[in-house]
């Protein structure tokens, strides 16, 4: 080093270990204050009511209600298996086999998610269809 550098670098040293030390209280305690947000269904924002009068509709609008309630239950049950996951020894044989389990039930919630944008489209589709009934029709 040269010796009119020392000041500096010891100085930048110092705040360095300062920050590194701010950083690592803030992080803490980050596990209990981890939320996940599900960003994949937004409540409120498409409510189609069905018609009695419309019975497809109807039953498209219960059908995506099933899928809707069967997809959260899923994705809560990844994201706390994934906290789960993330506590274990990635080297031990037990992590292997609940990591294959879980990559198992993150594809087929991706298919259940996939599933449930198909029969929303759908839905929205004869929601649109009812209340223009004359659209539909040439």
């Amino acid at each position: 080093l040269m010796p009119h550098r020392q000041q500096t670098l010891l100085a930048i040293g110092r705040v360095l270990f300062v920050v590194a030390l701010c950083a690592a209280a803030a992080c803490r305690d980050e596990r209990t204050r981890a939320t996940q947000v599900d960003t994949t269904t937004r409540p409120g924002t498409v409510v189609v009511p069905a018609h009695k009068d419309d019975p497809e509709l109807r039953a498209a609008t219960v059908a995506l209600d099933s899928l809707d309630r069967s997809f959260a239950r899923a994705r809560a049950s990844l994201d706390s298996e994934a906290l789960a996951l993330r506590d274990v020894s990635r080297l031990d044989s037990v992590y292997a086999i609940r990591y294959a389990a879980f990559e198992r039930r993150r594809a087929a919630a991706t298919e259940l998610r996939a599933t449930r944008d198909r029969a929303r489209r759908a839905r929205d589709s004869l929601a649109a269809r009812a209340s223009h009934p004359s659209a539909g029709k040439h």
